[in-house]
């Protein structure tokens, strides 16, 4: 059975490193959110927010195995899922957040967050064309989750 997912040790140390930075950043926010009235803010802001902290710190724990266990396969996995779905919920915070005072401005940053990932997704793929399905996958999987939460809480306001 071919995996969609390959295993990389030297990355796992990267993302927590990264994770723990934003962690960090989103406990600040968060904080200043609650500061500041979390009512003045969308549920679906404060909860991916809410959301996002967690997932981060279980990719962290995940990734932190990667390094060590000589099966990796399923913390690889659970650590790109939760790392993945905490940056998406980061991405459409932003967006939500503009689309409070420009819902075209908001609509401008979705779509250049989409086509970037698009750019760097073709370059991923061009220099290793083999890997099709996973980079595919992973656009797919990175333009859904924010069209459900970002683009349409937008679109239905």
């Amino acid at each position: 059975m071919k995996r969609i997912f390959r295993t990389n040790p030297e990355k796992a140390g990267n993302r927590v490193a990264i994770n723990s930075f934003l962690i960090g950043s989103l406990f600040t926010i968060f904080t200043l959110i609650w500061t500041l009235s979390p009512e003045k803010f969308s549920v679906i802001i404060v909860t991916q927010i809410s959301l996002a902290i967690p997932l981060l710190f279980v990719s962290s724990l995940a990734y932190s195995k990667v390094a060590y266990w000589k099966e990796t396969r399923l913390w690889d996995t659970l650590g790109w899922y939760t790392n993945n779905l905490a940056t998406i919920f980061i991405f459409n915070v932003v967006g939500l957040m503009i689309a409070d005072y420009f819902v075209s401005l908001a609509f401008a940053y979705f779509s250049a967050t989409i086509l970037l990932m698009l750019i760097y997704s073709i370059i991923n793929f061009s220099y290793n064309p083999s890997f099709i399905k996973e980079k595919l996958f992973k656009f797919l999987f990175f333009v859904i989750v924010l069209f459900l939460g970002g683009i349409l809480p937008v679109l239905l306001q």
